[in-house]
């Protein structure tokens, strides 16, 4: 079993510099960067730690992960973000319980033990509640038991991606993921993570106008039914 590690990356200089170092190399068989478009210097800093880099053709988070997936030569591959949200030593148990046979391995940032330290911030507060509710939402219209379907942190294989006829290019492409898993009976496992504070950057999720895309692509997702 072949594993890729995509991070997706814009403007994510600090990120690199004190996130990725946590990241062994030998934990999968590549890693590759795939930029949009960074002016900060991120490109510069993955380069010069020896990571390859390409820069997406299209905009958009959901771009990246589709241009990531046709470029790289493993058949499995696990999402990751380095803004400091994700946890790098997730990955090897992500990885061990991958090996179990389920179609997608996620880390849960609201399941029982898990720890958020945003939350006590006003828009850590306001993501929270966003999350918890979209997400229970997702369970209710497509019959799945999650506890977190926008996490990035996630793992499943070149077929099961192909799979799930992705073409969701904003930041809501984790829901889409998420979604249609559920719709095609995907075995999706959750594993108990935490989500850290952010490192440097600027974020990229605005609430009202990311929580309106999120409702749209439920009410999408439910009326096309089908994923092909």
């Amino acid at each position: 079993m072949t594993i890729a590690l995509l991070i997706t990356t814009l403007n994510e200089v600090t990120g690199v510099k004190k996130v990725v170092p946590r990241i062994k190399k030998e934990w999968v068989d590549e890693i590759l960067f795939v930029d949009g478009g960074s002016t900060d210097g991120t490109i510069e800093e993955a380069e010069k730690m020896g990571f390859k880099v390409i820069i997406q053709k299209q905009k958009g988070l959901g771009a990246a992960i589709i241009e990531g997936v046709n470029a790289i030569k493993s058949d499995n591959f696990i999402l990751f973000g380095p803004d400091g949200n994700d946890e790098p030593e997730k990955i090897p148990q992500i990885i061990q319980k991958f090996k179990e046979g389920y179609d997608q391995v996620a880390v849960t940032r609201f399941g029982k033990g898990s720890i958020n330290v945003a939350r006590k911030k006003n828009a850590g507060k306001i993501d929270t509640f966003g999350n918890k509710m979209f997400t229970f939402l997702t369970n209710i219209f497509f019959g799945g038991h999650l506890t977190d379907c926008l996490v990035e942190l996630r793992m499943m294989s070149k077929k099961t991606f192909q799979e799930l006829n992705f073409n969701e290019m904003s930041l809501i492409a984790f829901q889409q993921m998420s979604i249609r898993g559920l719709k095609m009976r995907q075995q999706i496992c959750e594993i108990i993570g935490n989500e850290g504070e952010r490192v440097g950057g600027i974020r990229k999720m605005k609430p009202l106008p990311v929580g309106a895309s999120l409702s749209l692509g439920i009410i999408k997702e439910f009326i096309h039914w089908k994923t092909n």
